[in-house]
């Protein structure tokens, strides 16, 4: 209190406004509903990016672990001993010929590190500017610059090119058709998952 005693009335409620949206936003991805059908049921289910949480979290079977993916709502779902354990946004492939395709998989590749060979950046030789990005590694590279393929950190991938990586989430589809997940929830997805874990898309 001792800092707010020289603030006048409008100050201090500006300053504790800022302060409640600080702390709001640095719990935004802690906060759990006390139950999963809770969380589902609320209103803003759809475009929220929290995650959820739930006990079955704290087992470690990545034998007996495996993900949903569920394109309509833009979420997934992390299942471990037939329990649902997070729930989590994810940002899928957009519409137009970029869709991330249904169906049942297996993880058959995993990486902590890892570059797409397919979209990225055209970068000057020494790789310290950007030419171009979002392009692809089939486009003609401008004069002087090479390829430098996307960052796609806790790669696991399922389904030829496709994978779950780290990377922005909106809460629409529109990535080139690999599943993006915010990196809370994909570090966790890395370490319960192994290469062989079913992926389900639908």
């Amino acid at each position: 209190m001792a800092s707010c005693q020289h603030r006048s009335p409008e100050e201090a409620r500006i300053y504790y406004e800022q302060e409640g949206n600080r702390l709001e936003e640095a719990t935004r991805n802690t906060r759990k509903a006390c139950t999963f059908e809770a969380f589902i049921a609320h209103p803003g289910y759809r475009e929220t990016r929290d995650i959820w949480r739930g006990a079955a979290l704290n087992q470690y079977a990545p034998s007996r672990s495996h993900v949903e993916i569920l394109l309509e709502p833009q979420r997934g779902r992390l299942y471990i001993n037939g329990a649902i354990a997070m729930d989590f946004p994810i940002c899928s492939g957009r519409v137009g010929g970029q869709e991330t395709p249904k169906g049942a998989f297996r993880i058959s590749q995993k990486a902590r590190q890892y570059r797409s060979n397919r979209y990225g950046s055209f970068v000057s030789r020494d790789g310290k500017r950007v030419v171009k990005s979002d392009i692809s590694s089939s486009d003609a590279a401008p004069k002087g610059s090479v390829f430098k393929g996307a960052s796609m950190p806790y790669w696991m991938r399922f389904n030829g090119s496709v994978g779950m990586h780290v990377g922005n989430v909106y809460r629409y589809s529109a990535s080139h058709g690999c599943v993006r997940v915010p990196v809370e929830a994909c570090s966790v997805l890395f370490e319960k998952l192994a290469v062989g874990s079913k992926v389900i898309v639908k």
